[in-house]
């Protein structure tokens, strides 16, 4: 990696996936010498290019997946071929795809999609 320090950080970001300010210290030698963790912290807030992504780790932006994500691709995926289901039929196959509890499922899903009743369809809020 060469180059100004920021991009050394994001180029580490994309390659390695999401990271703690000290793990990017580790890998980034030059942060060592002028305040490594908070000094990488302080850089990644700086960059617009990249995104906190929870859990104290950071992530170049739009590489991190979210609960968001992740609840969208699998409803996606329980769509396939339906125009709508049974909400909680919708909330347990996602909850059981995406390993998040069904209350957040629930949640993520009513804000996404269009519920009557019971039923959720397959039309985006």
């Amino acid at each position: 990696m060469t180059g100004p320090i920021t991009s050394k950080i994001r180029d580490f970001l994309i390659g390695c996936g999401p990271a703690t300010p000290e793990r990017v210290a580790e890998a980034v030698p030059e942060l060592t010498e002028v305040g490594g963790a908070e000094r990488a912290l302080l850089l990644m807030r700086l960059d617009p290019t990249l995104e906190r992504t929870g859990n104290e780790m950071w992530a170049a932006r739009g590489t991190a997946i979210t609960d968001d994500s992740r609840v969208r691709k699998a409803v996606d995926k329980f769509f396939e071929g339906r125009d709508g289901v049974p909400l909680a039929s919708a909330v347990q196959a996602v909850a059981n795809e995406t390993s998040l509890p069904q209350h957040k499922v629930h949640e993520l899903l009513t804000e996404q999609f269009v519920v009557a009743g019971t039923n959720i369809f397959n039309r985006r809020r």
